[in-house]
């Protein structure tokens, strides 16, 4: 995967599971590119994609910032994430010849253990 793609990813994900804020200020183009070790240019990418799909804006004075999550928009990156396990998971049960009922029954118990852990947390 491209690098301004894992940038974007990473900050996207940030941004959805609320750990980078609404009105949060993100590090300069060039900080950032300086931190990571990569090209400018490649950080410019992810930022110019991330604020085309309305994740990020600059403000005057403030420089890059989180905008405020649109929820149809988290959604949507929710169900693309968990549509793209599942392909991962069906294309490896079939390859390791794991049917259909093997497989809803491993994914019951994946639930159960995310549900219980989860639960243990809090």
């Amino acid at each position: 995967m491209p690098l301004y793609e894992q940038i974007k990813d990473q900050i996207r994900a940030a941004v959805f599971a609320g750990v980078l804020a609404a009105g949060e200020t993100l590090p300069s183009l060039r900080e950032l590119a300086r931190d990571l070790q990569v090209s400018l240019i490649t950080v410019t990418r992810a930022y110019n994609d991330l604020a085309a799909e309305g994740v990020i804006g600059t403000r005057q004075g403030k420089g890059t910032v989180v905008l405020p999550v649109d929820p149809a928009r988290l959604r949507m990156h929710v169900e693309a994430r968990v549509r793209g396990g599942l392909e991962e998971a069906v294309a490896a049960a079939r390859l390791g010849g794991i049917g259909l009922d093997a497989l809803r029954d491993e994914l019951a118990n994946v639930w159960d253990g995310v549900e219980n852990e989860q639960e243990g947390k809090v």
